[in-house]
């Protein structure tokens, strides 16, 4: 009986460290879509896009991974002139980690991080002084498999820590909540 449990176990690592073998931990990643003002910063913000790139490393045995991504992102102001190109641009670096509920081909997740946002805006042809904020995100989202790379789409809310949010960028003397929704569609090699 000892010698059947034995074996077993040993059968089992030896699957277990096979398959984490045969998939990839570290994958590189390529992600955009609509970036979507929210809270106070709607009043200030359109709708815009947003672009990623990413590393990810996900546990060959666990459902945690880890997430790395420097992202762009712009917005048109409210306030522009028709014909003007007042713009919001935000440089990103984030660091996440993520929790994946495998049940199939399609993975669903949950995922927090931290980050500095480089925040900029150009009014009028003037570009005002950047501010570089620290913020948080957190999301949820769906990972598939498309062959020999994964898929993924995913909704967070980023909430920069701005102390008056991007108000004297805009000429306002209201203080923003900078808080920004993007829903992104990607891919994982």
């Amino acid at each position: 009986m000892k010698r059947r449990i034995v074996m077993c176990a040993v059968a089992l690592s030896l699957a277990l460290l096979q398959s984490a073998a045969a998939a990839r931990p570290v994958k590189i990643g390529f992600a955009g879509g609509m970036s979507v003002p929210v809270s106070d910063a709607k009043l200030a913000f359109k709708n815009g896009f947003h672009g990623k790139a990413m590393v990810q490393w996900e546990a060959p045995v666990l459902p945690v991974g880890l997430r790395g991504s420097v992202g762009y992102s712009q917005m048109d102001l409210k306030s522009a002139a028709a014909g003007a190109t007042d713009k919001a641009k935000i440089l990103s670096g984030l660091a996440n980690v993520s929790y994946g509920f495998p049940v199939g081909p399609i993975k669903p997740y949950i995922i927090a991080g931290v980050g500095a946002f480089n925040i900029k805006t150009d009014v009028a042809g003037t570009s005002s002084p950047s501010q570089t904020k620290f913020g948080i995100d957190g999301g949820a989202g769906l990972q598939f498999k498309l062959g020999g790379i994964a898929g993924f789409v995913e909704g967070k809310v980023e909430n920069i820590f701005t102390d008056q949010g991007l108000s004297s960028a805009i000429g306002s003397t209201q203080e923003f909540k900078t808080q920004i929704i993007p829903v992104t569609f990607g891919i994982f090699f």
